[in-house]
């Protein structure tokens, strides 16, 4: 990272994310020189455990909190032309997708994740209404992640059309192997390395945004 700042390729605006003045701060930064034309979103909270919780996040809306931020931030800025948005999320948070998983990984999900995975279900009802995708759940996220009047705060659906939501599997630190399956649809899967979801989006997904566009990605192994 230390020779992409050095050489003015990168440049770090200090903040939270879960602040909003922060992230239009960050934003209008980002906007100084030239238009932001591409914009990845990666947030995830750190698992932690009690005996009288269980597993959960600290901050229960993390990832819809700091998306909600960014979003109206962007709209907020006004921009001649949409950015680009990559967006990770997660396998299982959906119905349909919690069906497909191996049932091993069905019931780590159900004990282990509920906290988080209740969070990126906030995080995807905020991100299919700006992709202008039809709501794929029959409930909505709890109130304690996403208030039941949130769409107040955004314009009406397919404000952002330009955006691809990637739905990795369980993650790990493990190597990058490049032989990984990726589909529209739900698919059967167990774990995949952040290296190789970063591999999808740098090497295929960003190439070849506009066949991407739109969609709803599942990656794993």
């Amino acid at each position: 990272m230390q020779s992409y700042i050095q050489a003015g390729k990168v440049t770090l605006v200090k903040g939270d994310g879960l602040v909003k003045s922060d992230v239009e701060d960050a934003w209008s930064k980002a906007n100084q020189d030239r238009p932001v034309d591409l914009v990845l979103f990666t947030v995830g909270g750190a698992l932690k455990f009690q005996m009288s919780k269980g597993f959960f996040i600290e901050t229960p809306n993390l990832t819809t909190k700091c998306a909600s931020n960014l979003l109206q931030a962007i709209v907020a800025s006004n921009p001649r032309e949409m950015p680009r948005l990559v967006a990770v999320s997660s396998t299982g948070i959906t119905k349909k997708s919690h069906d497909t998983l191996p049932f091993v990984m069905r019931q780590m999900y159900t004990y282990m994740l509920p906290s988080p995975h209740a969070d990126k279900l906030g995080l995807e009802r905020l991100l299919q209404h700006a992709m202008g995708r039809p709501w794929e759940e029959n409930v909505e996220p709890n109130e304690e992640v996403l208030p039941s009047d949130w769409k107040k705060d955004y314009p009406a659906a397919g404000f952002l059309p330009n955006m691809v939501v990637v739905r990795p599997a369980f993650l790990t630190d493990g190597r990058e192997t490049a032989t990984y399956k990726v589909s529209p649809d739900d698919f059967s899967s167990y774990t995949i390395s952040r290296r190789d979801v970063a591999h999808f989006i740098g090497k295929r997904l960003l190439p070849e945004f506009d066949t991407w566009s739109g969609s709803i990605v599942n990656v794993g192994y």
